[in-house]
């Protein structure tokens, strides 16, 4: 990291605001002139490299007095085109950049002045695709510009009751949030410009003490980060969740007041996950950076200014940082790949963008709402307020995403993530910013760092008639392949998959893990010999166990001991491949296991001490009481988290393949294979040797293995098969099959509001959605794929019964009938409702019967051709409910 702090920009007046333009060549400010608002354009080379300093004479470009005001924020549009700028003058003026023949100087002059604050404009903000500028005021309102057509406003939102200091678009398109001094943080629908979110709590007892209240949200979408906020009397930047707008968690460290907030533009990976990356500033004058996997700041600046940071700009390429201050200074900090990690690629991020949440769905004909009831029902969910657009002077083109008004609020829920009366949240086992992990606030699972991604949306779109094809990539899998040789003169390969997904590339500070080819014979392949047709398929393990076994290695029946084999024998067997290291943390105690000497090293803070293994260890598990390891010759060790052995060393005859641990509860698989389940304080078998020589096969592995706090354990295949062993039937459960497309896998959630140790069935589906699958069920039998998505909904409802986990019960009861709504199967949807409202039980799943009802009538009124299903089954519900 290098800061820098060029003499050379500095002002005798406060500088309000600073961005970088697009082509990360020249960056502007804004502050206050002499008498004048002022804008200063100048070129960030002098400022990012010290040779440029000395041989750059002209350091700035154009200095724009037009304001009559201070100019309170600056920012370039998404393409670069345009300089927009708020002043105390009510007016935001937009710039254009000129040249003029014969010259190659750069000048700038004001295209359009926009008019129609009352107050003070304090920030302002462009939407992604530079199709509307947002500015925000004192005067209480935010007004959305038309940018295809100057001056017009498109809307103005007056929903606040105090000043807007605070203005940002979501990167996704479909909302806009909002900060203001009446102590709260609003997000407002693009598609009808109303309230979507308000949330409270988190500023119940803020002062009006900042300048500016300057928000982020997450480059994915998924966090809206904010600014002045409290928790525990201490000054605080609040996370506020997509799936639900709920604000659990929250950056904690300032001393006084956050004023500024601005996320890097790209997602890093960072150890090998997706990461976000966020700046934080306030009127401690000290700047914080985060990443999104770790527990505590990148690093924390203090002493750069003497007063109030005010604002902060990232470089294009998300390694630089240009922040100015209220003293009139600015400063810029250089990072490097190695510190917070390497970008990832538009493609990678476009990619991952269309895994969260689709694309809108433009197909939809317009139907004529037969029921009036439905329109009071949209009318209710929308807080029961007319359209702030009243004052506009010109309707939004939206032709291309809302063909009806009828139709808008259907094709959203079907777009966007899930939340509210959609009936879902997202799960936590994605490393990708649901990470947040170790921030103040709900106490995330660790095993979301191995994982992602981390929030995934459900969205049902009908079958259709064709596919594209897939395109091939066997012509060029050699020259994709990541080939090394070892010091013992083995070769090594990066596994690459068949499609066309993104491919997670680790951080230069972490080396890419390169995974050892062995024949059947188990002999080293000389570095000459060639190898044919290899194809990989990586899978990913789902917990925080770090296993060895992830290519499968043929052995010979010799190996397996004596009473381990099942009638159902098989001549395929995983070996685990030993590591000279391995690594874990429990409770903040760090653990190595050093294989070379078999010694396990325990260390927390200052203190340190170790203990011995019998064998080299095969595969390491942290929870948050216990520590488990499994060796090569077959025994586990099981600690508690002051390193002191908790349970007997048990030796399972074979050597340890998988282990998991969550809560009191440890697991393990053998190469035999068969699982083992233990209770660790009560000192008792759960399950013994419980067979899994069915599972494997030479197309088969074990890829994941997973346990819950109440003990139900869950095993993923490598084809994408996955089960769940249920104590009262005794035998393994069925929760998700390789014939289903990879897509359905991808739009599988769970509800995030329920702690990580009820997510017993959605988490090892999700681990499916990155693995690479063979044939896509959909481009060969577009009926059949119906079929299985209905089969798998059903089937979840009742292994979710089974388990006790009555939230995921009602959680895939919503996706049944989300799913039946979009379809329009009509006469399995009145079959299924008639069933619910008919059981002789008032409870349904743990909830009462008739509430559960009625959230599902709200899903079938997101249909208005369901709406006869809708209305039979609304004056049903309401006879029963007044018969109580």
């Amino acid at each position: 990291m290098r800061v820098v702090k060029p003499s050379w920009v500095r002002s005798k007046e406060p500088l309000f605001s600073c961005d970088v333009h697009p082509d990360g060549k020249k960056f502007a400010t804004g502050g206050q002139g002499e008498g004048t608002g002022r804008i200063t354009i100048w070129l960030l080379a002098p400022v990012a490299r010290h040779k440029a300093e000395k041989s750059t004479f002209k350091k700035s470009i154009a200095t724009l007095e037009h304001h009559q005001g201070c100019v309170n924020c600056v920012r370039w549009s998404t393409s670069g085109k345009y300089l927009g700028s708020a002043s105390d003058d009510k007016v935001v003026m937009i710039w254009g950049a000129v040249r003029y023949e014969g010259s190659d100087c750069e000048s700038y002059k004001c295209l359009h002045i926009l008019r129609g604050h009352d107050g003070d404009v304090l920030d302002l903000a462009w939407s992604n695709d530079d199709c509307y500028l947002a500015s925000s005021s004192i005067d209480n309102s935010v007004i959305v510009w038309n940018c295809r057509n100057f001056p017009d406003k498109l809307t103005t939102i007056k929903g606040h009751n105090g000043m807007v200091k605070g203005v940002v678009w979501d990167p996704i398109g479909r909302y806009l949030a909002t900060q203001s001094t009446d102590k709260t943080l609003r997000v407002w629908r693009m598609s009808d410009w109303q309230e979507e979110a308000k949330i409270c709590d988190p500023f119940s007892k803020c002062g009006g003490t900042t300048t500016v209240l300057r928000i982020g949200w997450s480059p994915d979408g998924q966090y809206i980060v904010s600014s002045h906020a409290m928790n525990n009397e201490g000054p605080v930047a609040k996370i506020i969740e997509r799936e639900d707008w709920k604000a659990r968690m929250d950056f904690v460290g300032h001393r006084r007041a956050i004023e500024s907030v601005r996320f890097n533009p790209h997602l890093f990976y960072y150890n090998k996950i997706p990461v976000s990356c966020v700046a934080i500033a306030g009127r401690d004058s000290s700047i914080s950076v985060w990443l999104t996997a770790l527990k505590r700041p990148l690093f924390v600046l203090h002493d750069v200014f003497t007063s109030s940071v005010l604002d902060m700009s990232w470089t294009p390429d998300g390694y630089g940082l240009v922040v100015c201050s209220l003293d009139g200074s600015l400063a810029y900090i250089e990072l490097s790949a190695a510190e917070i990690g390497k970008t990832l690629s538009p493609h990678q991020t476009a990619s991952l963008r269309r895994s969260l949440y689709g694309s809108l769905n433009n197909q939809e004909k317009l139907t004529i709402i037969e029921n009036p009831d439905l329109l009071e029902d949209d009318k209710e969910e929308n807080g029961g307020e007319e359209s702030s657009s009243s004052d506009s002077e010109e309707p939004m083109d939206t032709s291309d995403e809302f063909s009806t008004e009828a139709s808008s609020k259907s094709r959203e829920s079907s777009a966007q993530p899930l939340h509210k009366h959609n009936g879902f949240s997202s799960p936590n086992n994605g490393g990708f910013p649901s990470a947040f992990p170790g921030l103040n606030g709900h106490k995330k699972d660790e095993n979301i760092l191995n994982s992602i991604p981390s929030k995934l949306s459900l969205r049902f779109e009908k079958p259709s008639t064709s596919s594209a094809p897939i395109p091939s990539t066997s012509n060029n899998l050699a020259s994709k392949q990541v080939e090394t040789t070892t010091k013992d003169g083995r070769r090594r390969i990066m596994p690459i998959t068949l499609k066309e997904v993104p491919v997670a590339t680790p951080s230069p500070a972490q080396p890419a893990k390169r995974v050892l080819l062995t024949p059947v014979s188990n002999s080293g392949a000389p570095s000459n010999q060639k190898v044919k047709s290899i194809t990989l398929a990586p899978v990913e393990v789902k917990s925080n166990a770090i296993s060895l076994g992830d290519i499968p290695v043929k052995l010979s029946n010799r190996l397996r001991p004596a009473g381990k084999t099942s009638t159902a024998t098989s001549s395929f067997t995983q070996q685990p491949e030993s590591k000279d290291k391995l690594f874990a943390v429990i409770s903040g105690c760090k653990v190595e296991v050093d294989n070379l000497q078999n010694f396990v090293n325990f260390t927390e803070g200052s203190r340190s001490w170790k203990t011995v293994l019998y064998s080299r260890a095969t595969c390491l598990s942290a929870g948050d009481k216990y520590l488990m390891i499994g060796c090569q010759d077959g025994t586990i060790h099981v600690y508690d988290k002051q390193g002191v052995l908790a349970f007997p060393v048990l030796n399972l005859g074979c050597s340890i393949l998988r282990s998991a641990v969550n809560d009191n509860y440890v697991a393990a698989v053998t190469t035999s294979p068969a699982l083992a389940i233990w209770n660790v304080p009560e000192k008792r078998n759960v399950l013994k040797d419980e067979s899994l020589s069915s599972f494997m096969s030479e197309n088969r592995s074990i890829c994941s293995l997973e346990i819950t706090k109440e003990g139900n354990v869950t095993i993923g295949l490598s084809n994408k098969t996955s089960y769940c062993y249920s104590y009262s039937l005794s035998a393994w459960m069925l929760i998700g099959h390789h014939q289903l497309d990879s897509n359905w896998y991808k739009e599988l959630q769970t509800n995030k509001q329920q702690s990580s140790s009820s997510q017993i069935l959605s988490p090892i589906l999700i681990s499916h959605a990155n693995t690479p699958d063979s044939a896509s069920v959909a481009a060969a039998n577009n009926d059949k794929l119906h079929l299985n998505t209905v089969l798998m909904l059903e089937q979840q409802i009742l292994v979710a019964e089974n388990l006790k986990s009555f939230s995921e019960c009602r959680l895939w009861l919503s996706s049944l009938v989300r799913y039946m709504t979009m379809q329009q199967e009509e006469d399995r949807l009145h079959a299924l409702l008639q069933r619910l409202l008919s059981s002789p039980d008032n409870t349904l799943f743990g909830e009462d019967k008739l509430t559960v009802l009625k959230e599902l009538l709200k899903i079938v009124s997101t249909n208005v051709n369901c709406q006869r299903i809708y209305s039979d089954f609304k004056q049903q519900v309401e006879w029963v409910e007044s018969k109580r």
